[in-house]
């Protein structure tokens, strides 16, 4: 009896073990893509500051000419030159805005999912709860087993375990 216990135990300890070095391992590979999501924005956000600055640069320049060029169509001079590098950086936020959304995203994803992960776990049996309160009811393991369909062991060891944890 104490044999098949040590055995099941055995058993119970390898497979946990097994689906941590599972779980571990796709967390490990989730942290990866979010890192190189991060770089991936951190470099957009370079960019962003190199045309920004390149704006400013340009925009300067286009003052300049504007001051000594006085006529009607230096206005439209500044709007055409400058209308290009405004749209880049538009398209270059939006760009980020996507980046920084589906980042979130999967950030929720990996946090539900941790969470499932995390409360089954906790819940792995739901017998458990059953076999406790038949317990509680006065009735003992034998009869709980038969009536949870379940093995006497089995029983009496979640009986075990919520003493220990009591």
């Amino acid at each position: 009896m104490i044999a098949m216990l040590a055995a099941v135990m055995l058993i119970m300890v390898i497979y946990i073990a097994v689906k941590d070095r599972e779980t571990s391992r796709k967390m490990a590979m989730m942290e990866a893509g979010i890192d190189a999501l991060n770089q991936e924005i951190f470099k957009l956000s370079k960019e962003i500051d190199r045309l920004k600055k390149s704006f400013r640069e340009e925009l300067m320049r286009l003052e300049l000419e504007h001051r000594q060029e006085s006529g009607e169509g230096s206005e439209h001079l500044v709007e055409k030159k400058l209308r290009p590098l405004l749209l880049q950086m538009q398209h270059i936020q939006e760009q980020i805005d996507a980046i920084h959304t589906e980042l979130q995203e999967r950030v929720e994803k990996l946090d539900g999912k941790v969470r499932q992960v995390t409360f089954a776990t906790e819940h792995s049996a739901p017998d458990e709860q059953k076999i406790l309160q038949l317990h509680a009811q006065g009735l003992d393991s034998e009869t709980i087993a038969k009536q949870l369909r379940l093995g006497k062991g089995e029983v009496e060891l979640v009986l075990k375990f919520s003493k220990i944890h009591a």
